[in-house]
């Protein structure tokens, strides 16, 4: 008999469990690093001031709130 901390299963398991497991949590971590990386490289989805404008007009003109010649005097005053 070796001692209390021998060479038994409970002396080698338990460092050997607690091994896999900081390597687990090393890949997971990053895994997590990788993809909030990628993420934060993305541009945003918004429309541009630009284009948020242009939609909000081409709204009001599909519900009728303008007429033929304001929509395309604000188009061009938008495009330029």
């Amino acid at each position: 008999m070796m001692g209390y901390y021998g060479y038994g299963m409970m002396g080698y398991g338990w460092g050997l469990f607690m091994m896999i497991c900081m390597i687990a949590l090393t890949i997971l971590a990053a895994i997590a690093l990788i993809r909030y990386l990628h993420q934060s490289s993305k541009p945003n989805n918004q429309p541009s001031g630009n284009n948020n404008a242009l939609n909000i007009l081409n709204e009001r003109y599909a519900r009728g709130e303008l007429t033929e010649e304001e929509y395309r005097n604000k188009k061009t005053q938008i495009q330029s």
